[in-house]
Order: structure tokens, then C-alpha cells, then sequence
């Protein structure tokens, strides 16, 4: 089931104020490609702003942008905020605010490529613990295999013995039934010697 997806925003992105809709703090961070402790620091909150709610839940997982300062509408490719009129110099003679700003928008630039290679890091773990299990159910495959191969072989070994052992009932058998022949030869021949001594008797 998908997890409910929140507003989260931040303005540590340089000359823009950021938006996005995520199902967490961290998946939030992730997409801004900020640490996760940008919440912990004051950096980043959430929030239940209407019209910042209402931009971000209608593109899911897209970083939204506004200039710093500004109150207008959030979306995914804002205009560079416009600097005061009493701030602009002479491109020689920049502030060295000017300077400060223009490294966190270089930063803010390179956020969608870590967040990239934090996608393709994922992946790769993906892929390896894939392997891991596959490397895993081939051991258990052969394992089986290999106990099944016992079972059987004890199974033939109890086989040969079952018929070693009908063998030798079998030829007791044979055996017992020759007595019992001879015997039964025997008892006749008493029977008629006893029979032809009664009849020499009587006579």
C-alpha cells in the first residue's frame, strides 16, 4: 500500500525556495539532494500551506521552485529571482554576497545529479542483493539435491538388503519343503511297514 504523501519545503536551495511531495523526511531530502539532517538543523519543514500543498500533491516527487522572497506560485521551472535595484553593481564590482549566493545555486544545480547517483547507487545495490539471493537459492538447490542423492542411495542400500534377506527365506524355504518331503516319504513307508506287519498277524 503507498504511503500518504506529505508537503515538505525548505530554502536552502540557494536563490530558490523548495517544494516537493514525499512520503517521508528522508524521501524529501533525497529529491532536494540534501543530507537527511536538513530537517533536524531548521533547514527544512513541513508544511500544510494551501497553495504550496496543492502545487506539490499534483506533481508527486517533483522539486518545485520558487525565488527566494517571493510569494508566487511553485512549479517546476521558476524564473531566477530578481535582484534589488540598489544591490546591482557593475559586473567587476559584485558584492561578495552576491559571491556567497552564487555558490549554493552552483550546489542547487548539482543536487539532481547526486540525486541521480544516489538512484544509481541504490540499483546497484538492488542488483547485488539479487545476486546474493540467486547465489543463495542455488546453494539451497544443490544442498537438496545433494540430500536427496543420500536418501536415495541409504533407500537402495535398504533395497539390496530387503533382497538379500527374501533370497535366504527363499532357499530356507526350498530346503524346508525338501524335508518336508523326505518326511512325509518316510512316515508313508512306517505306515506301510506298519500296515503289512498287522495284516502278517492276522493271518
Amino acid at each position: 500500500m503507498a504511503r500518504k504523501l506529505k508537503v515538505y519545503r525548505t530554502s536552502a536551495g540557494g536563490f530558490f525556495e523548495l517544494a516537493v511531495a514525499a512520503p517521508s523526511m528522508r524521501a524529501a531530502a533525497e529529491a532536494w539532494g540534501a543530507d537527511t539532517d536538513i530537517f533536524e538543523r531548521g533547514y527544512a519543514e513541513q508544511t500544510d500551506d494551501p497553495k504550496i500543498v496543492e502545487a506539490a500533491m499534483a506533481a508527486p516527487g517533483v522539486v518545485l521552485r520558487r525565488p527566494v522572497g517571493s510569494q508566487g506560485e511553485f512549479s517546476e521551472h521558476a524564473p531566477l529571482p530578481k535582484a534589488p535595484k540598489e544591490s546591482r553593481k557593475p559586473s567587476g564590482q559584485r558584492s561578495q554576497r552576491a559571491v556567497s549566493e552564487k555558490k549554493p545555486g552552483r550546489k542547487a544545480e548539482e543536487k539532481p545529479k547526486r540525486a541521480a547517483a544516489l538512484e544509481s547507487q541504490r540499483e546497484k545495490e538492488a542488483l547485488q542483493r539479487q545476486k546474493e539471493e540467486a547465489a543463495e537459492r542455488e546453494r539451497a538447490r544443490k544442498k537438496r539435491e545433494r540430500m536427496v542423492a543420500k536418501a536415495n542411495a541409504d533407500f537402495e542400500k535398504a533395497q539390496a538388503r530387503h533382497d538379500e534377506a527374501m533370497q535366504a527365506l527363499a532357499r530356507r524355504r526350498e530346503e524346508l519343503d525338501k524335508d518336508e518331503a523326505l518326511e512325509m516319504e518316510r512316515w508313508e513307508t512306517e505306515q506301510r511297514r506298519h500296515s503289512d506287519a498287522l495284516k502278517e498277524l492276522g493271518s
